[in-house]
């Protein structure tokens, strides 16, 4: 007997002529090349999930406020409303606009499955627990 496929798809439309953030998307994604475009769309869509798993609210909100012209101080007072004690900590760690972070060099990831997550955690100047 054959395995069932665990996989899903998942199908939806934007209407361009429906509000600025679809018609931000649709934009988006045309100029995208199309092999990036399936890769684009999932990573999205996991990070409206793990938005949405720190406040349910949180991912339709930021897709209100999407337009051409949002910005990040938009997103980041958001945020503040959303999380303001989070957001009061997180003020020291915000990068000037004019200057690059720098990097910090941290050792390769025990198992290849936690790369993403250590890369992001070292973009945002966090540390696992126990270390640093």
């Amino acid at each position: 007997m054959e395995k069932a496929d665990p996989r899903r798809k998942i199908l939806f439309y934007l209407n361009p002529e429906s509000n600025a953030a679809e018609r931000y998307v649709c934009e988006e994604t045309d100029r995208l090349p199309q092999g990036e475009r399936g890769k684009v769309w999932r990573a999205a869509l996991l990070a409206g999930f793990a938005l949405r798993k720190q406040d349910p609210r949180l991912p339709n909100m930021l897709a209100e406020f999407l337009t051409e012209h949002t910005t990040f101080d938009e997103m980041v007072t958001l945020m503040q409303a959303v999380f303001p004690a989070e957001m009061k900590r997180l003020e020291n760690h915000r990068p000037d606009e004019r200057t690059v972070a720098p990097r910090r060099v941290q050792p390769a990831p025990a198992a290849p499955e936690d790369e993403t997550r250590e890369n992001a955690r070292g973009m945002f100047g966090i540390t696992k627990k126990g270390t640093d």
